[in-house]
């Protein structure tokens, strides 16, 4: 942007100077014109654009006319000026107006230029024919008197020029049309809509159902008018907010009455209505009726009932409503909770009844289960009762937020210490799905009240308002769940709660040698599922334990939707398996009151002879590992070691001179100098050698697993290198090396999460391997030796 606190003549001078002498640029003169939309439906309508570059003193360009389209000029032509490059467009649009449906070429667009023809095209038109479907019916307004008209609108999907809708006669109703096949087109779709507008006319009293019209054979849907001896056109009041002994105005107004009727406006419990004595004027058409409404409590009330003189109740709709609190600063005064019951059956629901006493001007509520001790939990669920009924107890309805939803309350009056006091009421139904004390305690309501304060004395008024926050905890005894009484829990039950239960089991394969790890996947889907669930115990499975060996460690635990997943190892004992069994889950149903059993699908299994392989390496004990790649030594063949004093009978002589005290006294003393010396060095040499021993048996096995081939039992030499490495490092037990171990191990370590899930997946790949039928490839050999190399590698850098 240009700035000078100068007057811009001279800078706009040399500007124009500079454009004048500047060498203009050369652009070649041309048209450009394109159809938006090039496909619209009968009906509607679509523009030619043409652009006219570069041509000075252009005029409306050549359109040829189209039969069954028409092209006509719309508004006047633009012009655009490039300041910088000095190009001029001029832009012209033509309207084109389909006919009938079908497919029309427009001609090229042409414009005379110096020099030549400029020209573009031709252009095709696709006008589709949209289905006609009835699509709504509107009448405005829909009570009236006789004499009077309403307006009915009935809207058609789709275009059928030159026909009309047929209207049926009517009782007690005149139908005239109006405007018929008025078009419009919806701003989305681009479909036009036909709409036919009718003036409707009472002729007596009653509810009139207009049904029957029908447009090219569609019928439309009935629209009812009501026609009543008087309408209510407006009812409202001068101040919905009082305080307890303040009053107000209720104006209602009224067509088709006198005003001399005798009308009566029904007062609620807790407010006090009378007809005005004083008079007002209204500009609208009707008669205007006036009352005063005292308050008499607080509380919300609703006065939606007018009684002419004849005992006929008229409902308001909507009604008016009125406000009423106590005088003075606003506050809560109590908020508290009572449980249906004192106990409940696990699975049940109960419900508890939420009262708020309070003053002030209610403006909006909340209710706050951030730090509710029974929130939150997935074994517990909450829902908020919105269909709220009390016999003996009447309030107004209100939403309030419950965190991301909505709670219906009722908002009304109630007694509190022996006073008339506002008073919110709301529930909660509870479902428990686990046994115990349940606390209630922690629920938090907060209200938004508007507090007026006014002052009057023989000279002045003073009123002030302001909105502030109230908050108050429920208080709430706590609640018993109960085991259902009278009924044997069977032993297999983990706490299952719910209607009905889903489970699915899977296997990662079902071709395995006897004793190879086969990893079971459960799915259970119910209405209780969530993090605190607890799979079935199938160690306690007869069928199950009976053929396999059952892991005891489970893993997963994952929760989707009502869906939580675990994980377990099983071992086939022998190649007599021929399945995976179909395997229980306990639930208690609590609506049936009873235990269920849900079964998943037996598995058909392969099982080949073979024995555990590969643990070699963990046999040993931690401190004397065995040499990587070498096998163990066959017992009935190896020497036995040489035990100091195996091959002698007799300790020597004993020296007969009996010994002096002085060398008594010697030898007590260098004893204890003796033994704590040669223990402080054999705890050093204890610190230094295995240290040193440890890192050149690292590199043992580095070496090992680079001289790895991929002949005989690669998997199993593998996995003994890889179990040596990690037993090494992070001192493990001797023994099968398990994953719960070996994570733990990792975890204390502070090793990375992706150096944990390699080590893993590579003891996973081995595990597979080694019980695999099919032969595996030299690439993938290579590859599982490169990856195991880096992981050991990076595993020496980790650990001391």
């Amino acid at each position: 942007m240009f700035r000078s606190e100068h007057k811009p003549t001279l800078a706009i001078a040399a500007f124009a100077v500079a454009t004048i002498f500047a060498p203009a640029p050369s652009f070649a003169a041309r048209l450009v014109a394109e159809l938006s939309p090039s496909r619209i439906y009968f009906g509607t309508q679509t523009l030619l654009i043409v652009e006219v570059i570069d041509v000075p003193n252009a005029s409306w360009p050549s359109v040829q006319q189209v039969a069954g389209l028409d092209i006509e000029r719309y508004g006047r032509p633009s012009v655009m000026r490039d300041l910088f490059t000095g190009r001029t467009t001029h832009r012209y649009q033509y309207i084109v107006t389909p006919a009938q449906p079908g497919t029309f070429d427009i001609p090229a667009v042409s414009l005379k230029a110096a020099g030549g023809i400029l020209k573009d095209g031709p252009f095709t038109l696709q006008v589709d024919e949209a289905a006609l479907r009835f699509r709504t019916a509107e009448i405005d307004p829909p009570e009236i008197l006789v004499g009077e008209t309403a307006t009915l609108d009935v809207y058609y999907q789709g275009v059928r020029p030159g026909l009309e809708p047929v209207v049926p006669d009517v009782d007690g109703l005149a139908i005239r049309p109006v405007r018929i096949g008025r078009v419009e087109v919806t701003e989305r779709e681009g479909l036009p809509m036909t709409i036919h507008t009718f003036e409707v006319k009472a002729k007596k009293l009653g509810s009139c159902e207009i049904s029957g019209i029908t447009f090219d054979g569609v019928s439309a849907d009935p629209v009812t008018v009501d026609v009543l001896p008087f309408v209510v056109v407006a009812a409202q009041v001068s101040e919905d907010s009082l305080v307890v002994g303040s009053r107000t105005t209720a104006h209602v107004l009224i067509r088709g009455l006198p005003q001399s009727t005798n009308l009566k406006l029904i007062a609620p419990q807790g407010i006090r209505i009378a007809p005005s004595t004083q008079k007002y004027r209204s500009r609208a058409a009707g008669s205007l009726f006036s009352f005063d409404v005292t308050a008499i409590e607080p509380g919300n009330f609703a006065i939606d009932t007018i009684e002419l003189p004849d005992g006929e109740a008229v409902t308001l709709d909507p009604p008016l409503t009125v406000a009423v609190r106590q005088g003075g600063a606003g506050d809560i005064f109590a908020c508290r909770g009572i449980p249906s019951t004192e106990e409940t059956v696990v699975g049940e629901p109960f419900t508890v009844d939420y009262e708020v006493f309070f003053r002030g001007d209610f403006q909006g509520a909340a209710i706050d289960l951030s730090q509710a001790l029974f929130a939150n939990k997935d074994y517990i669920r909450i829902e908020p009762i919105n269909d709220l009924a009390y016999p003996d107890w009447q309030g107004v309805p209100v939403d309030a937020r419950l965190g991301n939803s909505r709670i219906r309350m009722l908002l009304g009056s109630g007694e509190y210490n022996g006073q008339k006091e506002q008073l919110l009421r709301f529930a909660l139904r509870i479902t428990p799905l686990a046994t115990g004390e349940l606390p209630l305690e922690g629920l938090r309501v907060v209200l938004l009240l508007q507090i007026k304060e006014e002052r009057r004395t023989a000279t002045s008024f003073f009123s002030s308002s302001q909105t502030k926050q109230f908050a108050r905890v429920a208080e709430v005894p706590s609640h018993q769940v109960i085991d259902p009484p009278g009924i044997t829990r069977p032993p297999t039950y983990r706490g299952a709660v719910g209607r009905s239960f889903a489970f699915v089991t899977e296997l990662d394969r079902t071709t395995a040698t006897a004793m190879s790890p086969l990893t079971l996947t459960m799915k259970i889907t119910g209405e209780s599922v969530g993090p605190q669930f607890t799979p079935p115990p199938l160690a306690q499975v007869p069928e199950l334990s009976r053929e396999f060996d059952v892991s005891s460690t489970v893993h997963g635990g994952e929760v989707t939707d009502n869906t939580i997943t675990f994980t377990q190892v099983l071992r086939p004992r022998s190649e007599k398996v021929t399945e995976l069994p179909a395997l229980p889950l306990v639930y208690y149903d609590y609506e049936r009151k009873e235990y269920e059993t849900v079964y998943s699908l037996p598995i058909p299994l392969e099982v080949r002879p073979g024995s555990l392989v590969g643990a070699a390496a963990m046999e040993a004990a931690v401190d004397s590992p065995p040499p990587a790649g070498d096998r163990p030594t066959n017992r009935a063949t190896a020497q036995p070691a040489v035990t100091l004093g195996a091959n002698y009978t007799t300790l020597g002589k004993v020296v007969a001179a009996p010994l002096s005290i002085a060398a008594v006294i010697a030898i007590l003393i260098a004893g204890p100098v003796c033994i704590i010396v040669v223990m402080t060095g054999c705890w050093a040499h204890r610190r230094r050698l295995p240290v040193a021993a440890t890192k050149q048996r690292r590199r043992e096995l580095l070496h090992a697993l680079g001289k790895l081939d991929g002949t005989g039992d690669f998997y199993a030499r593998l996995a003994d290198i890889l179990q040596s490495y990690l037993r090494l490092s992070f001192n493990l037990p001797p023994g099968e090396l398990s994953s719960d171990a070996l994570a733990k191990a990792l975890e204390d370590a502070r090793l990375s999460g992706r150096l944990q899930e390699e080590a893993r997946s590579l003891l996973d790949a081995c595990d597979a391997g080694r019980f695999a039928s099919d032969a595996v490839s030299d690439e993938e050999k290579a590859r599982l030796t490169m990856r195991a190399s880096e992981l050991l590698k990076e595993l020496g850098r980790g650990v001391k």
